[in-house]
């Protein structure tokens, strides 16, 4: 398979803003897909297994082709219209290489997570590419987190960060997106979309608002109700 079919297959034709593709399949990368989607980015995953392409095409999310990273990092093929790769897997050693060999095929950057410390891994703990999030967010510890009941969140760049929470990505007004990386620590604008891990708010107390309402009868004792 040459360029042009890899992008005739992807359909894509060049808009303004970022146009990531996120390769991955679990749970924690398929809600990131939908954050990035509800902040306005047109959104490209993939998925090795059945299951998770599934699960993809499920939440609402476009479904690259199954030989598509095959064709680009095989046979030097371009991503044509994808202008960010994040490697996302639970393989580090795939992130790792493929993020090496999809060196060159993207109209932009190709960023990957970073494996555990002290990683014994046959590739990853050598190669380049972009590391994303700060040093302690690794590929395992995410997962932990998410497991744990944390949630891929996003706000307006104002408003600040819920407590207990880490920026994964901002989303800026033109649609551009700049992931938080090693390196790099953007920070959130006016107008800006942030994208977040954390813990949920925080559930009211069941009959709360009863408990509220009931408040507000005796506060006012001279006020005749209607």
């Amino acid at each position: 398979m040459t360029a042009a079919p890899v992008a005739r297959r992807l359909g894509v034709v060049r808009a303004a803003g970022t146009r990531p593709l996120l390769v991955g399949g679990d749970l924690w990368v398929i809600d990131l897909g939908r954050a990035l989607q509800s902040a306005g980015l047109t959104v490209l995953m993939w998925a090795g297994l059945e299951q998770q392409r599934q699960q993809i095409s499920q939440a609402g999310l476009e479904l690259a082709p199954g030989e598509l990273l095959a064709a680009a990092t095989g046979r030097g093929a371009r991503l044509e219209g994808i202008t960010a790769v994040f490697l996302l897997t639970g393989e580090d050693d795939f992130n790792a290489l493929a993020s090496a060999l999809l060196q060159g095929s993207v109209d932009g950057r190709v960023y990957r997570l970073a494996p555990p410390p002290h990683s014994h891994g046959v590739v990853a703990p050598y190669t380049g590419a972009e590391i994303l999030f700060h040093d302690r967010m690794t590929r395992s510890e995410l997962s932990r987190r998410y497991q744990q009941g944390e949630q891929i969140a996003t706000q307006p760049g104002g408003s600040g960060l819920p407590a207990g929470h880490d920026i994964l990505f901002l989303v800026r007004a033109d649609r551009k997106l700049a992931a938080v990386t090693e390196s790099s620590r953007p920070a959130p604008q006016t107008g800006d979309t942030i994208v977040s891990l954390g813990p949920p708010p925080a559930a009211r107390p069941l009959g709360a608002d009863a408990g509220a309402a009931a408040a507000s009868d005796t506060a006012s004792p001279g006020v005749e109700r209607r």
